[in-house]
């Protein structure tokens, strides 16, 4: 959305680009909420008008393969598969992976020809079943992301106004609060997942195969560095030797999710971790966590989920370890923007947006020096 007012004329005054073409006007009104509404008419005229440029039609069903195959190489492709799948109702129930009922549009009608009154239907039958309103937001993000790649592709595609729907319907990213582990429970952790722990049920140290240690090293080492780096597990599980300098004591980390590096120092027990393992490894090894084909390790996260309920820890993920890495670094005063720099995240507010409310309050601080005071002067009086 874009308004500008000129100093010759109280009004507003529209102003934007489609396809290359520039639009501009006067909106007829100095009131700004209302000349706002003008330049949302005239984009939409103007998309309108574009589309009827005898684009291609095609099917709603169509425009998510045509989508989900642009993004198969990507890391997150299981997850962005499965909102696709569910705009035409097609979802899998998390527990036991069958085909569970949900609202859906009809595969096969034309991209086009879906209107706002759809959407908005979407959304109430989101709400119907229980879905969150971070989950809403992603799936209607995932249909702006299908819209903008045919429209790209030549195809006709609706004018929907995203945004409005979003907010006439608060549709806004849920504010949880962050799960992280104290000291104790990662000890705990650490200690269920140690390579010489013997939980009930798993062979003892002794009458261990020789691929059984390996697997419980690996877990091991696993949690422990991304405790340490506060990367992504799957950034973990895809790094190289080559990108790992144990004479200057870092690692460099290539963030796929959003397309950057970064140059992290290793922590004591981090270092020792990469150089027991690297000592141990083949001279032809190439990741540092490998499967038995060469491959980088793809990891399930049963035996952690097992360590976890062995150490009576709930609501823990792979992800919450990279969660404690950040919230223990905000909590002792290191800034957001450094805290950002690690993480890997594409902007600093993405950081303070989750992580700032976490950080020492100056606020407090001062509140309890001013009641320590007057408390002591009362006391003394």
């Amino acid at each position: 959305m874009s308004i500008v007012r000129h100093a010759s004329s109280p009004n507003w005054y529209y102003s934007f680009q489609l396809h290359g073409k520039k639009h501009f006007g006067s909106t007829g009104t100095s009131n700004k909420t209302v000349s706002k509404k003008v330049e949302e008419g005239e984009r939409r005229k103007a998309i309108e008008a574009s589309l009827n440029d005898k684009a291609e039609p095609i099917t709603v069903k169509a425009a998510i393969q045509l989508f989900l195959d642009s993004k198969r190489d990507n890391n997150e492709y299981s997850n962005i598969k499965a909102r696709a799948n569910k705009l035409v109702g097609l979802k899998n129930h998390p527990g036991t992976r069958n085909r569970a009922a949900c609202f859906g549009f009809d595969g096969s009608t034309n991209l086009h020809e879906l209107k706002t009154k759809d959407l908005q239907r979407l959304v109430l039958e989101r709400r119907k079943e229980q879905n969150a309103n971070g989950t809403i937001l992603y799936e209607l993000l995932t249909l702006n992301a299908i819209i903008k790649l045919c429209r790209k592709l030549g195809y006709e595609v609706p004018a929907l106004n995203l945004a409005e729907i979003k907010r006439d319907n608060a549709i806004k990213p849920d504010r949880k609060r962050i799960r992280f582990l104290s000291i104790e429970e990662e000890a705990r952790l650490l200690e269920e997942l140690h390579p010489d722990r013997t939980a009930r049920g798993l062979a003892t140290v002794e009458n261990q195969t020789e691929e059984m240690r390996r697997m419980k090293n690996d877990a091991y080492d696993f949690a422990l560095l991304l405790l340490d780096l506060g990367c992504r597990h799957s950034e973990l599980s895809k790094l190289q030797w080559k990108d790992v300098r144990l004479d200057r004591n870092e690692v460099q980390l290539y963030r796929p999710k959003v397309g950057n590096q970064t140059m992290l120092q290793l922590t004591n027990r981090a270092g020792e971790v990469l150089q027991r393992r690297f000592d141990a490894k083949p001279s032809n090894q190439v990741y540092i966590f490998e499967s038995k084909s060469g491959g980088s390790r793809k990891y399930s996260p049963r035996a952690f989920r097992s360590a976890c309920d062995r150490a009576g820890i709930e609501g823990v993920s792979f992800h919450n370890l990279r969660k404690t890495c950040a919230s223990r670094l905000v909590q002792n005063n290191v800034p957001i923007h450094y805290v950002s720099k690690i993480l890997g995240h594409a902007t600093v507010d993405i950081t303070a947006s989750y992580y700032a409310d976490l950080a020492p309050s100056d606020a407090s601080r001062l509140a309890v020096d001013v009641l320590n005071r007057l408390h002591a002067t009362n006391n003394a009086a």
